[in-house]
């Protein structure tokens, strides 16, 4: 289990000291004496950075993304909608694993046209991600949003960068079978679709004779012409409702 003064804060005092502040926030935000989840993470990020709400995506590689957990329904549909049209901050940050920040969302719909529209219509008008990452090794991305217009102050990048931190050990912790008690929650129910959207793109690869990389970009695509979140799109190919024809393309 993580816990602040340990593999945080070995820089400098200041580090130190932002990192015991930080991790006091997230255990204010779990109940009792449970381990600290990616829930407590996300509430705590959305009520001290000046934001309305926080994500955790977990990515292994450009297939394999997995949500973790959201402070809200905004941030839940950012995510999805990041996992759909594969744009955004997030998509960006990992890829490029620096912060992404954009303090007005709008000015980046030319960089992210499939995206952008989608992202303001759910609420959000500014995006920040920062990536999970240990040197060059990159797991996951933290995103907050908010509904307004307007830059992180540098304070609270900098406690970002921090929520990042404690949110990288988590998903360390809990990939590494070290998570503390039995019955450890570190994702939220956010990730019961995923599930579908695996098992529906191996089904679509069958289906068309592609790769999973390219069925995953068909079951976007669909998701997107039909403005449906992908993991329902997902639970119709599972459930057999919607067969993706080589011939003439998918049908329901």
């Amino acid at each position: 289990m993580c816990r602040p003064g340990g593999w945080l804060g070995k820089d400098s005092g200041v580090v130190s000291d932002r990192a015991v502040k930080v991790w006091a926030w997230i255990a204010a935000e779990h109940d009792g004496g449970a381990p600290v989840s990616m829930a407590a993470v996300c509430s705590a990020a959305a009520r001290r950075l000046g934001v309305d709400g926080v994500s955790v995506m977990a990515v292994s590689d450009g297939l394999a993304r997995e949500p973790l957990s959201a402070s809200d329904e905004v941030s839940a549909r950012l995510e999805e909608l990041q996992f759909t049209t594969g744009e955004g901050p997030s998509a960006d940050d990992f890829r490029l694993g620096a912060p992404v920040l954009v303090p007005d969302l709008e000015s980046a719909a030319a960089r992210w046209p499939g995206f952008v529209p989608e992202a303001v219509a759910a609420g959000a008008r500014a995006m920040f991600a920062v990536p999970l990452q240990a040197g060059a090794i990159r797991v996951g991305v933290l995103t907050l949003y908010r509904a307004l217009p307007g830059p992180l102050s540098a304070g609270d990048l900098a406690d970002a960068l921090v929520f990042a931190d404690f949110a990288l050990q988590l998903l360390l912790d809990a990939s590494s079978g070290i998570s503390g008690q039995a019955g450890y929650g570190l994702l939220n129910g956010l990730s019961d679709s995923q599930a579908a959207v695996y098992q529906a793109t191996g089904m679509i690869s069958v289906q068309l004779g592609v790769s999973l990389e390219e069925a995953l970009v068909r079951l976007r695509a669909h998701a997107f012409a039909d403005s449906a979140g992908i993991g329902q799109v997902a639970s119709d190919v599972v459930a057999r409702r919607l067969r993706f024809d080589p011939d003439a393309g998918a049908d329901a």
